[in-house]
């Protein structure tokens, strides 16, 4: 068992390094040593970056060294306003401030006039509070979310109507907090709608509780062997909300929330009154696992997303699950390709197929064909002229395989949970992916305009790749126009889906356009990006 942190730098280091983990800005670091150890701005971020003061000045002499900076000088701007220390000047502040990746003004602990501003009504809501709650980072309590949407009467303020869905109820939420935020101060409102949206999942799920269910969750965390199955089906409700809003804001807005969750589910399964309960604890912790893979690889974070992958894998065969062992396998699939490895994509494609045969799952057969036919029309990049007419034979068979399952897996198949996102929508975009690394350009834009057409508005990456797609396939065709044109749309859905794997794709695509470079249309396209903080 690892020691705890004894002294106050290992408690810093620890929680810095905690608080980043979990995609808290420097900001918002900064912000919570002020607040744990009384600091001010200029100290807390120094500390927040587990910076000396002999760093800093190393660091500042790297970048100016013709006006160098010395420990007694900086030491006497972070005394300042006190009797020891002297006021920094502007010039000194901005160049903290490149060190410290924040704003100016954040290094500067100055006075707030904000309430006397009638149009500051709702930032002032949470005037004082930390963002990053002791265990929870990046998250806020329902009241705070309640609170929120009544100061928006037009929005979903009243009581849910009776027989409303679950997913109703956080389509509906998710299109407040969107409204809000376009409402606000961009660059003042991302940090907290980032908190708010980990909040947003369970808050539906938990305002309909009724008094035993709180009972049974109040239990289960001061005495886990009290688990049963009713808890797991709850955790498990959260745990879908998660990915629904994943699927619409990005991974940033639940990764503290399902960190939590796995930490939860991983304490429960030593206490587990039964096999039945164990089993499906181990499931749930297998989902979480993957899903937090799948958050860490649109994060870019491929070395994690691998790591959580295995991690899933492991409590899936644990728990005897072949559909869910599918799933995984099918998710790592991708992340090869991703990553420049398809053949190890083709291995875990096959993997899935054999799980998902053994489940009977006609879905899990028709997205492992689906990852299949991906990672086999990568290969064809790199296959020597003589293998390239079978791997193109082995990408259109999946792909055929694929339409034929999906066509026959009815709604009762046993993983339409696991895979909601499926459908004819996805095939396609999948579809369009193939042909385009098979040459079929024109093909491929009838099918990314049949794909657009068929996938659900509410999972925004999906619709932003199958732009990208498009755009692609344009490019080819040499139609820049719809090429930028599209481009343009994908930037604008980075707006509301934050993932960075999407932005960073945007910009390859963009790229690809430099031969044009200088047209309209294209610096047209720039200007957007530009705005919208994708590029420079």
């Amino acid at each position: 068992m690892p020691r705890a942190p004894r002294s106050v730098k290992q408690q810093m280091d620890v929680f810095s390094a905690e608080l980043r983990e979990r995609g808290c800005t420097w900001a918002e670091v900064a912000a919570e040593f002020q607040r744990r150890w009384r600091l001010n701005s200029r100290q807390g971020f120094r500390e927040a970056h587990r910076l000396t003061q002999a760093k800093v000045c190393h660091l500042w002499n790297e970048y100016w060294p013709n006006e160098p900076l010395t420990t007694r000088k900086l030491g006497s701007w972070e005394a300042w306003p006190g009797p020891t220390g002297n006021e920094p000047p502007i010039a000194g502040l901005n160049r903290l401030a490149r060190i410290y990746q924040c704003r100016t003004a954040d290094l500067v602990d100055g006075e707030d006039h904000r309430d006397a501003d009638e149009h500051n009504v709702l930032a002032t809501r949470f005037q004082g509070r930390p963002l990053v709650a002791a265990g929870a980072a990046g998250s806020l309590g329902p009241e705070d979310i309640r609170g929120v949407l009544s100061a928006l009467p037009d929005l979903v303020t009243g009581p849910v109507p009776v027989g409303r869905s679950r997913d109703e109820e956080y389509d509906a939420l998710v299109r407040a907090l969107a409204q809000w935020a376009a409402n606000m101060k961009r660059r003042d409102v991302l940090a907290l709608i980032r908190a708010a949206a980990s909040a947003a999942a369970a808050s539906p799920l938990l305002a309909r509780l009724d008094e035993d269910e709180f009972d049974r969750l109040a239990l289960v965390s001061t005495e886990p062997s009290r688990v049963d199955t009713a808890t797991v089906g709850h955790i498990d409700a959260v745990l879908h909300h998660c990915m629904r809003q994943e699927d619409a804001l990005g991974p940033q807005s639940v990764l503290g929330t399902v960190l939590a969750q796995q930490h939860l589910v991983r304490s429960l399964i030593p206490s587990a009154p039964n096999d039945e309960v164990r089993e499906r604890l181990l499931t749930l912790l297998a989902n979480i696992c993957r899903f937090t893979a799948w958050v860490l690889f649109n994060l870019n974070d491929f070395n994690g997303a691998n790591y959580y992958y295995d991690q899933a894998k492991v409590a899936a065969h644990a728990a005897n699950d072949d559909a869910m062992n599918s799933f995984v396998l099918a998710n790592w699939s991708q992340l090869a390709t991703w990553q420049g490895d398809p053949r190890q994509g083709v291995e875990h494609a096959l993997g899935a197929l054999a799980w998902g045969q053994r489940a009977r799952s006609r879905l899990l057969v028709s997205y492992a064909c689906d990852v299949g036919a991906r990672a086999y029309s990568a290969v064809l990049s790199r296959s020597p002229r003589t293998d390239r007419r079978k791997d193109h034979a082995r990408c259109m068979t999946s792909l055929d395989q694929a339409r034929r399952e999906l066509v026959h897996a009815g709604e009762g198949d046993v993983a339409s949970h696991l895979l909601y996102f499926y459908g004819d929508g996805q095939y396609l975009s999948t579809k369009t992916k193939c042909l385009l690394n098979m040459g079929d350009a024109q093909t491929a834009v009838e099918v990314a305009a049949r794909s657009l057409a068929k996938i659900d508005p509410a999972f925004v990456r999906n619709m932003a790749f199958s732009r990208l797609d498009l755009a692609r396939g344009h490019l080819q065709l040499r139609a820049i126009d719809e090429a930028c044109e599209h481009i343009g749309e994908a930037a604008r859905l980075t707006c509301k889906n934050t993932s960075p794997r999407l932005a960073r794709s945007v910009v390859e695509v963009r790229e690809t356009l430099n031969p044009w470079a200088r047209t309209r249309q294209v610096a047209a396209l720039d200007e957007k990006l530009h705005a919208f903080q994708l590029i420079a």
